[in-house]
């Protein structure tokens, strides 16, 4: 299944994985640290920003439709690329023994940012197998990105 945002087309495993960013990360708003006052944009009430403040959760003030459109590429791209690659190496299928695509997906934001859970912290292991170092392996091929909100609100993947 799928469903369209900003005229991209998102695959489930995509909605979850930018789910998970909205969830796991925090404002960081383009304008520079000394321009802002106590955190906060000098905004018109009607503006995007208004009553934003950095390092805020990003899901108290931004949805997917906040993405940007190359975002909603990069994103849909990379989780693309990293089930190709799990699937190239036979991981694909092991890992489903453990979790589902979206919780995959959920775990490889989480991973490849470096946050305190993902692929390492046991749910791909049972008596017999662990595949979590295998599964962080490939997660950190992609590196670290970090989202930028602009002075209209939108956030964009980078890095």
């Amino acid at each position: 299944m799928s469903i369209e945002v900003n005229g991209v087309e998102l695959s489930d495993v995509t909605v979850r994985y930018l789910e998970t960013i909205l969830w796991a990360e925090t404002v960081s708003l383009s304008e520079a640290e000394d321009m802002l006052s106590d955190g906060f944009m000098d905004v018109a009430e009607d503006h995007p920003l208004y009553n934003v403040q950095e390092c805020s959760p990003l899901d108290d003030h931004f949805g997917l439709g906040d993405f940007s459109v190359e975002s909603l590429k990069r994103a849909e791209n990379d989780c693309n690329e990293f089930f190709y690659r799990l699937d190239r190496i036979g991981l694909l299928e092991r890992a489903n023994c453990f979790a589902d695509d979206e919780h995959i997906a959920y775990d490889f934001w989480l991973t490849r940012q470096g946050h305190g859970a993902g692929f390492w912290d046991g749910d791909y292991a049972d008596e017999t197998e662990d595949i979590g170092d295998a599964l962080t392996g490939v997660a950190r091929e992609f590196g670290e990105c970090w989202v930028i909100v602009d002075d209209a609100g939108c956030l964009h993947i980078e890095g």
